[in-house]
């Protein structure tokens, strides 16, 4: 069964790509938007890729004051290195900023089991109303209020 039939209002934050340790899900472009894909041959049923999605199991977002404008696309790049990149920094202890929108924000946090790692910092990226209403997932985001 694929992701998207069981995790509602899928934002492609990536969260499973990187939590599935056989290297089963990918990201495709379906529909214009970035939505996960389980090869299902190499899958284990382990339900990493669910157990780390923030819109499975939700994560407790930090309090944010100032929002930052991108000039760049921010939702379009790939993810999955990032996390990885800044999940190796924090846990050998070093300072660690995340650039991110709420859900890629949300995304880490689930990633690093919900905790508040003093060495990583995160500055979120503003979602404007236009990006947010041409997604129906960003339309449907639970992340802002």
């Amino acid at each position: 069964m694929q992701l998207t039939e069981r995790i509602k209002n899928c934002n492609g934050c990536e969260a499973c790509v990187v939590a599935c340790k056989y290297v089963c899900v990918k990201m495709e472009e379906v529909d214009g938007q970035k939505r996960p894909v389980v090869n299902e041959d190499g899958c284990s049923k382990c339900n990493a890729c669910m157990l780390y999605c923030p819109l499975y199991m939700p994560v407790t977002m930090p309090e944010f004051e100032e929002f930052f404008q991108s000039d760049e696309d921010i939702r379009g790049r790939e993810m999955a290195p990032i996390y990885r990149a800044t999940s190796r920094k924090v846990k050998a202890g070093q300072h660690a900023e995340f650039v991110g929108t709420l859900c890629q924000i949300a995304a880490m946090k689930s990633l690093r089991g919900d905790k508040n790692d003093r060495n990583l910092v995160f500055f979120p990226i503003y979602c404007d109303e236009e990006q947010r209403a041409s997604n129906p997932a960003c339309a449907a985001c639970t992340f802002y209020k």
